[in-house]
């Protein structure tokens, strides 16, 4: 594990730059970093050294070292393919995954990148073609960022290596920041940046003498109507596609733990764990400091309790840190907002940094996590609602608009009330699937920018981001659609990218064995009635795992990874919010309206109205702008894992 970073330029490479790019990412490699450059091109990566300890830093190469490697991530086929290549008279020299990338491209050329089995970012120079190959896993755990500038061609792990070359404009991207302030983040291949972009999961580049062209290598199909495999079948099938991806991604020569949340999805894996390994599983789980105020935290802490919950179960090593909400809470989160290179509206960043410091300082560098089950299984209640919709859009249309609309919108019932809202734009499937999934309504736009029209360019460039994704399943059910496009979407450029940047600021590895690619293609092969049954879900999932997790889990209600970020609005985070989005502020930098702003800012604040999505928003974009648009924000030196655990509680317990 580790991030890579490189230069193409025709007139030759800047080693100077290429080091600079090194030194910015190094809390991707604190075990070292190595650069090669040869004429134009230079390569290099930082080293977070998990498999083969004495193996020394990349670049690695071939052995006539006409093939060249970069390589951020893990491969968990490395050592099947590695025996193929030994036996097709390949020769290797170190016992590391990255190695047989550089033998399987010699081998298998660019179909190589299809047989690798993990996460990863990886570059590769051919060259006997003079070519680079820049690819990303199938789904999305690791970012590949690339710009073209007069230094030529720039590539690395995260943006602010690519932003160590002074002729990168540091410029926002309008398209993207419609996309951020509707869904919470920026598609591929935009980013926040004008001029510097992002792969897509599954997609590679190559660039040579004929340009640039980018093409996908794979693409899960949901089509459950194309199995007839019975639900007994399905349990069968799904605890072992879990079973074998936890497993692999428990290959490792370090320490190893797991994030426990005390969900279904985290517990499963903790379990399978467990059952692996002779050892107690070490558990990493991160609550919020409510001293004296019982009510929040029962509310915000129940991942504290469950947590602890299956920590007894399976006998774990178990570490828990609760984070203060006072004011060390407004000098850590501008690090975190500079980690993120672009933002998202992601409010789980901050309790990922603590738990991943938590973990770093306890010698563990890798752990896995309990990512994507909820939309491969139908986890969150959009799931049901969305279902729920679909049988109340089969009444015909009339009868809805006029008689039972109306009525409904009078009920005490929220849930009803909303049922009759959100049936008014369900027709559209952009608007519906943005009434479950977006943060600002597309309407609020046109009063909260400064930009004319802001709202009908928003809604057409979130169209056309999200449609064709929308448009690729084969089922019958929205809610597939619904599942389908956030795994592509949102998963890939919000959650993981949140645990990619916060886990790497605290130099760990994070691996999610529920985006191991067989067990998405399965789980997009069976019917939605094997996930949802009545109130519950993932009952297919939860049927597999029946036996390993305790009863209390499989039947606690959906709570998702949700901070009291509201109140730190109203305290810890209060003097940045006073700052970056004071009416000089927002009208220095002239995207958004100050008057509106500051409206939301005292509604919230006074408890007037509770505008958490638009204020947290808003926050996040005004102080990655003062970090990377007008840099009058200057963050002092690094923040490291241990100054984030000086802030918080600490308990271990170990319950073997």
């Amino acid at each position: 594990m580790c991030g890579i970073f490189g230069q193409v330029n025709e007139l030759g490479a800047n080693p100077t730059l290429v080091e600079r790019m090194a030194q910015r990412t190094a809390h991707r490699g604190p075990d070292g970093y190595g650069i090669w450059q040869d004429g134009r091109v230079a390569l290099g990566a930082g080293r977070l050294a998990i498999i083969d300890l004495s193996a020394g830093v990349q670049p690695v190469f071939s052995e006539d070292r006409q093939t060249v490697v970069a390589f951020n991530g893990e491969i968990y086929n490395h050592r099947v393919l590695r025996a193929e290549l030994e036996r097709e008279g390949h020769h290797f020299y170190t016992q590391t995954d990255t190695e047989v990338i550089v033998h399987g491209y010699e081998q298998w050329g660019v179909g190589c990148i299809a047989r690798l089995e993990g996460m990863f970012g990886v570059a590769i120079w051919d060259n006997l073609r003079h070519q680079l190959l820049l690819a990303r896993d199938r789904l999305g755990e690791k970012p590949v960022y690339y710009a073209h500038s007069t230094e030529g061609f720039l590539f690395a792990s995260e943006i602010k290596a690519i932003l160590e070359c002074p002729q990168v404009p540091r410029v926002v991207n309008q398209t993207a920041l419609y996309h951020l302030m509707t869904v919470g983040y920026t598609p591929p291949p935009l980013t926040l940046f004008e001029g510097i972009e992002k792969l897509a999961p599954a997609e590679l580049l190559i660039l040579n003498a004929e340009g640039l062209h980018k093409q996908r290598y794979w693409q899960a199909q949901m089509n459950p109507s194309s199995t007839d495999m019975s639900y007994g079948d399905a349990v069968r099938a799904v605890r072992d596609a879990l079973t074998q991806a936890v497993h692999s991604r428990m290959m490792s020569d370090v320490p190893i733990g797991a994030f426990l949340s005390g969900g279904v999805d985290s517990t499963a894996v903790v379990g399978l764990m467990s059952q692996a390994t002779a050892a107690p599983v070490r558990t990493f789980t991160v609550g919020f400091d409510f001293e004296g105020d019982a009510r929040n935290n029962d509310k915000f802490n129940v991942d504290t309790r469950f947590g602890e919950l299956a920590a007894r179960h399976f006998k774990t090593e178990h570490h828990l840190i609760k984070v203060n909400p006072d004011s060390t809470l407004a000098e850590i989160f501008p690090y975190l907002v500079a980690q993120l290179d672009e933002p998202i509206v992601q409010h789980a960043i901050v309790q990922t940094a603590y738990v991943s410091a938590l973990a770093r300082v306890n010698d563990v560098p890798v752990l896995l996590t309990g990512d994507a089950g909820d939309e491969l299984f139908g986890g969150y209640n959009h799931y049901r609602a969305d279902y729920q919709l679909s049988q109340y859009l089969s009444i015909p249309r009339p009868l809805r608009t006029h008689l039972l609309n109306p009525v409904l919108k009078r009920l005490p019932s929220e849930e009803l009330r909303k049922l009759a809202r959100k049936s008014q734009h369900a027709q559209e499937p952009v608007h519906r699937y943005l009434e479950w999934m977006r943060i600002n309504s597309i309407e609020s736009l046109d009063g909260l920018m400064t930009t004319p029209r802001a709202s009908e360019r928003a809604y057409a460039a979130v169209r056309d981001a999200l449609l064709p994704l929308l448009n690729q399943p084969h089922t019958p059910h929205f809610a597939d659609r619904i599942a389908f496009t956030s795994l592509n979407r949102w998963v890939a450029e919000d959650s993981n990218m949140r645990v990619d940047k916060m886990s790497m600021l605290m130099s760990i590895e994070a691996r999610a064995p529920f985006e191991d690619h067989r067990l998405v293609e399965l789980a997009y092969r069976l019917p939605l009635r094997y996930k949802l049954r009545e109130r519950d879900f993932k009952r297919v999932l939860k049927d597999a795992v029946r036996d390993l997790v305790p009863a209390d889990i499989l039947n606690r209600p959906k709570w998702g990874f949700v901070p009291p970020s509201s109140e730190w609005l109203r305290t810890g985070l209060r003097p940045l919010l006073e700052t970056y989005l004071s009416p000089a502020y927002v009208e220095a930098v002239g995207i958004f309206q100050p008057l509106a702003v500051q409206t939301l800012v005292e509604e919230h604040l006074s408890k007037r109205g509770y505008h958490l999505w638009s204020l947290w928003s808003l926050l996040v974009f005004h102080l990655w702008h003062a970090i990377y648009i007008d840099q009058t924000l200057k963050l002092a030196g690094n923040l490291s894992p241990q100054q984030l655990v000086d802030t918080a509680q600490i308990t271990v317990e170990s319950f073997h």
